[in-house]
């Protein structure tokens, strides 16, 4: 049964908190109740907040919400004087970066380029040199950080970095691609070591597995024509955007902070629960953590963009000229004073006035709302609804899980899609356990997984979440 008929927005109580939900149309009602399920065993109760000197403040969910272990996608929740960190997992820093090509056309996207992007990210072409000081500053201050370092001696491919313009696209990204730290965590001292010997990073520039993608896509439709300006965006504009996080670094924190608290006696009542006041240093730990981690996925997403127009330019042979749309986290929580808000694969979708020195600062923020391989893309406006917490939906959402979607019926019928293995090389065309385990990857992410992404997008419009700004349509994707 479907909640075709019901109104777009529902009142729940779980856990004991008052859920305020936008619902994508056509939601079926099993499978929202399935979400609900998840969140009840992932909130914690007012009274073991109250234990640790926390209270709940609003929680919503938007129309993407789906299940998850052991979170739900599609979660915003304030937090009062703790943190909890579970509610946003281990993919610290997750989001949309969007890149907008000058002077490309459709018909330049040829063969050759999938193999350019397999050699660039699967087969050791990243070329991507780094120093200890280099990491280091990634970690501490994200992009600023790098960008000030890479003024000295540079190498492969950020030696071709322009840094004036790397500099001027900062005012296009989420807190200007930076989460403030006061030290690199010690479980990075020796990535981050400071030394000036260029290495090639194995980490950073890597996409990620799962749903983590970078995309190729044509602006096909443009609805508000003014912010389209202000984003540099024009019909049948060439546009690259790339969804991924912090690997190892985003991991590597949130398994740390459950680590800790299991053996912390003060936090045991509920190890979920980080209370800045009663647990103090482990709070500033996480937080300082979960900084470097959310610093290090605003650069890898920098680092993947340079590799994909990298990419594009050896096949055409010549240097294609780009600048950034926007580049925005989903699965990181902010601070403001003693309020924690938690976004677990929600945007932030700020209205205008809100984004102070932006392009986007009278117009609002521009959200990047994927949808399956063979949905496109939206490029939305944050209309800044407190109602909604300033948040937005991530994506479509899924609505079959992995599982679920290898067993589905599907056609996977004209889509480009680059991985790390060549399917029509000799030596895979004769390996038929290979190509299975392909192919079912490939449909745990198929149009058939995920909902229609104007489902999610309509929703939102109508209660005034988001404005439409421009629609992208697919072209080519890569898939770690």
């Amino acid at each position: 049964m479907s909640n075709q008929h019901n109104p777009i927005v529902r009142n729940d109580i779980v856990s004991g908190h008052a859920i305020r939900s936008v619902v994508a149309i056509d939601e079926p009602e099993h499978h929202r109740a399935r979400a609900l399920g998840d969140l009840t065993s992932a909130l914690p109760s007012p009274e073991a907040l109250a234990i640790h000197g926390a209270v709940a403040g609003r929680i919503i969910t938007t129309p993407d919400f789906h299940p998850g272990k052991p979170v739900p996608v599609g979660l915003v929740a304030d937090i009062e004087n703790a943190v909890i960190p579970h509610l946003i997992g281990n993919d610290i820093g997750c989001g949309m970066r969007m890149i907008v090509l000058d002077g490309i056309r459709e018909d330049e996207l040829v063969p050759d380029l999938e193999g350019q992007l397999r050699h660039v990210f699967f087969q050791g072409g990243r070329d991507i040199a780094l120093t200890g000081r280099d990491r280091h500053a990634a970690l501490r201050d994200g992009v600023p950080g790098l960008l000030e370092s890479l003024a000295g001696k540079r190498q492969g491919l950020l030696a071709r970095l322009d840094l004036a313009s790397a500099w001027a696209d900062v005012a296009s990204t989420s807190d200007d691609g930076c989460f403030r730290s006061d030290a690199i965590d010690p479980d990075f001292t020796d990535y981050a070591a400071p030394d000036d010997r260029h290495r090639h990073d194995a980490i950073l520039g890597t996409i990620g597995g799962g749903n983590h993608f970078v995309e190729f896509g044509v602006v096909e439709r443009i609805v508000d024509g003014g912010f389209a300006r202000i984003a540099g965006l024009k019909p049948q504009s060439v546009v690259i955007v790339v969804h991924s996080g912090s690997l190892d670094f985003g991991q590597r924190i949130g398994t740390a902070v459950r680590e800790r608290a299991r053996q912390n006696g003060a936090v045991a009542v509920d190890d979920r629960i980080v209370s800045e006041a009663r647990h103090a240093s482990h709070y500033r730990r996480y937080m300082n953590g979960h900084a470097n981690a959310a610093n290090a996925a605003f650069v890898n997403r920098f680092l993947i963009g340079l590799a994909a127009v990298e990419a594009l330019a050896r096949t055409i042979g010549r240097p294609v000229a780009h600048r950034l749309v926007y580049d925005a986290p989903h699965n990181t929580v902010w601070q403001t004073g003693n309020t924690v808000r938690h976004r677990k694969g929600a945007c932030p979708a700020r209205g205008p006035g809100r984004i102070r020195g932006s392009p986007y600062e009278w117009s609002g923020e521009p959200v990047i709302l994927p949808g399956s391989m063979g949905d496109g893309t939206w490029l939305l406006r944050g209309l800044g609804a407190t109602e909604g917490l300033e948040s937005s939906a991530h994506g479509a959402g899924r609505r079959l899980s992995r599982q679920e979607a290898r067993g589905a019926k599907t056609t996977l019928a004209g889509l480009r899609v680059v991985g790390p293995v060549d399917t029509a090389s000799a030596a895979i065309r004769g390996r038929p356990d290979i190509l299975a385990e392909l192919q079912g990857r490939l449909k745990e992410e198929a149009p058939a997984a995920y909902r229609p992404i104007d489902q999610v997008v309509d929703p939102m419009v109508a209660t005034g979440l988001v404005a439409p700004v421009a629609r992208i349509r697919p072209v080519l994707t890569v898939k770690g």
